[in-house]
């Protein structure tokens, strides 16, 4: 294969044999790498960085990277990150496509690897609010009209040589199948006369060689849904108006319904006068992207969201604990402990990603910290899963129940103990969640008219937060307090 072909795609690309051994690479490679690996050595093998790691900073000998693994097992891999330190100590991060490539018993005779360097991406996925369109990992300024002709002649040796001419032409062909990026060609006319397999499982189906113009997608639509007529479509304008089309993007229909956003990169082609015989496009499936821009969005609403949230709870922990208080020792601490209930609250959700909790794991939470032996509370219950918002009001209204129990109740003595049990009512169209506490062994109970701070957050709290039901009652044995809130039809 003439290097000419290597250094017109737009990607970096390195070819390996079935050692290992680097046969070929491009021109991109060698400014993702910054050096130049000597082709055959075999201290060169499966990469030509200097060193590699893992994202999260460890050592990647060259020996167990991606292209070691395809090597080995003759599976692909795709969208596998790694880093590269290039000689003079600079990382960067790329993203690997690897094919194997198989011969006619299919064993395997090599594989070849697709990587670009997605860095400045990397650094703007940890800043919120960075621009989406920006997350579209640009491939470079690429397929030029001269370098296409190349891909599609260079590569042939002398026409007298009709049987190394079919076999570079198989290679060639094989080296685009192995491409994991969907490619066609067109005539001058926009009539299909190649396509890879990248591309057959893009589009969902197979065009007519011939006969099919201009993109072989089922259907095309503009990025805000209208329709896109084939003859509009970025490729039909490339050939019309003889340039290339870049940062545009489109929307293909397959068959079946299902829609990919992608952009596109037609380029015409010419012969040696200069005349326009066809052209080349390459469709880069943006879903990913796309994908993770909107997570991003429903990520930083849901943040505000929160932040606002908490800074209600806060202001309104703190403004009870100081009403009406003339010890200002006490209120600090209260404060503060209070304070501290609503941290371990939010670190319960945030080791579950904040898409919920398990009424379980927050009970004992409560608990553990003031019984860590377990031998004075029993928890009796069915897996119930809760949203972000009902397990932090009711982790802070078991933090405020120990807290209680603790310093008054049945864990301020030695002989006292707590009993929490719940259960799930599905009898009605909204699902309930009722829970009981009750407390016995500890110091005689003496009803108060006047409510703790305490049992006015849990009363006041579930019922503002949750629109359900608290009641606490001061039996002779101990303190009960009985919740009945709804639960989401999703928390199951």
């Amino acid at each position: 294969m003439a290097q000419s072909a290597l250094d017109a795609m737009p990607c970096a690309v390195c070819l390996c044999g079935s050692d290992g051994v680097i046969l070929r690479y491009n021109r991109r490679a060698i400014q993702l790498w910054d050096r130049r690996p000597r082709l055959d050595a075999p201290e060169d093998r499966f990469c030509g960085s200097s060193r590699l790691y893992h994202l999260d900073g460890r050592h990647l000998p060259h020996a167990e990277t991606p292209m070691a693994h395809v090597l080995r097992t003759g599976l692909p891999v795709g969208d596998i990150d790694v880093v590269i330190e290039r000689p003079d100590g600079s990382r960067v991060v790329a993203l690997c496509d690897i094919e194997p490539l198989l011969d006619a018993r299919g064993s395997v005779e090599g594989a070849i690897n697709c990587f670009r360097d997605i860095t400045a991406r990397k650094g703007r996925e940890q800043k919120p609010g960075a621009n989406d369109e920006s997350r579209v990992v640009p491939l470079m300024h690429a397929f030029e009209a001269t370098s296409q002709l190349a891909i599609m002649r260079d590569i042939a040796p002398r026409k007298d040589d009709e049987g190394a001419l079919r076999e570079s032409e198989r290679r060639f062909k094989d080296f685009l199948d192995a491409l994991p990026t969907a490619i066609y060609t067109t005539d001058a006319s926009g009539r299909i006369t190649f396509f890879n397999e990248a591309a057959v499982e893009f589009w969902g189906h197979r065009p007519e060689v011939g006969i099919s113009e201009w993109c072989g997608s089922w259907r095309l639509f503009n990025p805000d849904g209208t329709p896109l007529p084939h003859d509009q479509c970025p490729m039909a304008l490339a050939l019309k108006e003889d340039r290339s089309i870049r940062n545009v993007e489109a929307i293909a229909e397959r068959p079946d319904g299902t829609r990919v956003p992608f952009m596109p990169y037609p380029t015409p082609l010419h012969d040696a006068s200069g005349a326009l015989v066809g052209g080349v496009n390459m469709l880069i499936d943006i879903s990913f992207h796309k994908d993770a821009a909107a997570r991003q969005r429903l990520l930083i609403n849901e943040l505000n969201h929160r932040v606002k949230n908490t800074l209600a709870t806060v202001q309104s922990v703190v403004s009870q604990t100081l009403h009406g208080t003339s010890d200002l020792r006490q209120a600090r601490d209260d404060v503060e402990n209070r304070l501290l209930n609503l941290a371990r609250a939010h670190d319960i959700l945030t080791a579950e990603n904040w898409e919920g909790a398990d009424l379980l794991g927050i009970a004992e939470a409560a608990l553990a910290g003031h019984d860590a032996d377990g031998l004075r509370h029993e928890i009796d219950g069915p897996t119930v899963r809760l949203t972000p918002k009902t397990a932090l009001a009711l982790s802070l209204a078991l933090q405020e129940l120990c807290a209680n129990a603790v310093s008054y109740g049945a864990l301020s003595g030695q002989s006292g103990k707590v009993s929490l049990s719940w259960s799930v009512d599905d009898t009605s169209e909204a699902r309930r969640l009722k829970l009981l506490w009750c407390e016995t062994g500890g110091p005689m109970v003496i009803a108060s008219e006047r409510r703790g701070l305490g049992f006015r957050l849990i009363e006041r709290g579930l019922t503002r937060e949750l629109g359900g039901e608290a009641k606490i009652t001061f039996s002779a044995s101990g303190v009960v307090c009985s919740i009945d809130v709804g639960l989401s039809s999703s928390a199951r």
